[in-house]
């Protein structure tokens, strides 16, 4: 009979990320950064890291749809999103956790493709969730159609005529008020 061994992190460390305080297992003390935005352990972010995402999420969230596998989970009975690739540049596979803490969005990068029980103690360590299943997802797929947004007018910036001295400089901002954009001259 094979018992499942049990995690005890009352002997982890803290860090506080963003506007919650996450328990940090033994393996990842001492990181090699640490601020108000994230927690590194080591200098290849892939390795393990937590991120307060909210100053970018309309970004980092749309790189992360396009460029990886994505997959709605649950993990400690909060919504996630589990993204993982393949970085044929270290020959590893890689996993990010997209989920919130309170009102704020956080992931946490692993190697590997699976949810282990360190993540999930990593996820249990804060805040529960502010937001509703369908809150927390309507609010990533707005954050996602803005990327796009986005990412659609910055194409075609590289095509508006320049002229000398005189070169025109389009600009888009994304906030509280929508996208807007426009060109300087």
């Amino acid at each position: 009979m094979n018992a499942v061994s049990a995690i005890d992190p009352s002997n982890w460390t803290t860090s506080t990320v963003g506007y919650e305080e996450f328990k940090i297992p033994p393996k990842y003390e001492n990181p090699y950064s640490s601020d108000f935005n994230m927690y590194e352990y080591s200098e290849d972010i892939d390795e393990f890291t937590i991120r307060y995402v909210n100053p970018s999420i309309m970004e980092l969230y749309g790189y992360f749809l396009e460029h990886n596998h994505a997959q709605k989970v649950k993990v400690d009975g909060r919504d996630a999103v589990h993204f993982t690739n393949y970085d044929r540049h270290d020959g590893k596979n890689n996993s990010k956790l997209w989920f919130s803490a309170g009102e704020e969005f956080y992931y946490i990068t692993w190697r590997g493709t699976n949810i282990t029980k360190t993540v999930e103690e990593v996820v249990k360590s804060v805040s529960d969730s502010k937001y509703s299943h369908d809150e927390f997802y309507d609010i990533l797929n707005k954050e996602y159609q803005n990327y796009k947004i986005v990412h659609g007018i910055e194409s075609q910036r590289n095509d508006y005529p320049r002229s000398g001295y005189n070169e025109h400089h389009s600009f888009i901002s994304v906030g509280n008020n929508g996208i807007n954009f426009g060109v300087m001259t």
